[in-house]
């Protein structure tokens, strides 16, 4: 026999925001287990490993890395926020876009694992701010009907305009922090750095070859 909220077939929550709380829930479990650069678990992650595991724990199927899980996820607004859905940010230096991961817990907080020093933590969603690229709702989490993200009238175009001209201003946005990581004079000069890096350890490896000769 199932519980209210949950498939009959897997004992799983079977949507709404009693998926969502299952999320949160099964996330909290993990805090201050420690953050490991490719770290999928079960002790130890990092933020999209967390995320996979999480939503496994749950009975969601998700993808490895920060950047297909976006691809993964319904668009929503920050004003649609409600526990369990996912934060996604990018950071100067990430190979990828978004490059960051969280899971909202309500609250005005998100989840995650970033900090080697802290491991899973949980922090405002504010500390954030100026990185956040989008956000989403994970397969088969409904809307309960309230946000809980606060702010902004995102609320209001999502009721007038269809999804997939949604989706266009997120990949607007997306593309815009591409270009602001792009004109950042510190990522060029971590970009000459590497190069200049490269060029160094070459010549000196041409140098011990010819002085072997």
């Amino acid at each position: 026999m199932s519980l209210p909220g949950q498939s009959a077939s897997t004992g799983k929550p079977s949507g709404g925001p009693s998926l969502g709380a299952a999320i949160v829930a099964a996330a909290r479990k993990l805090l201050g287990d420690a953050y490991v650069y490719g770290g999928t678990g079960p002790k130890s992650f990092d933020c999209s490993g967390l995320v996979q595991f999480v939503m496994h724990e749950v009975g969601i199927t998700m993808p490895r890395t920060s950047e297909a899980q976006w691809g993964a996820v319904t668009k929503i607004s920050k004003s649609q926020l409600q526990p369990g859905d996912l934060v996604f940010s990018q950071w100067a230096g990430d190979g990828a876009a978004p490059g960051h991961v969280e899971i909202y817990i309500g609250g005005g907080k998100v989840l995650g694992a970033d900090d080697p020093a802290v491991g899973v933590r949980v922090i405002p969603l504010s500390a954030d701010s100026g990185h956040i690229v989008g956000y989403g709702r994970v397969p088969g989490v409904k809307g309960g009907g309230g946000g809980g993200g606060g702010g902004g009238g995102g609320g209001m175009l999502s009721l007038a305009l269809p999804a997939d001209v949604l989706s266009l201003f997120s990949t607007a946005e997306t593309l815009a922090t591409k270009l602001l990581w792009l004109i950042n004079p510190e990522n060029w000069a971590r970009i000459v750095a590497g190069f200049a890096g490269l060029f160094l350890a070459a010549f000196g490896l041409g140098f011990l070859v010819w002085s072997a000769v």
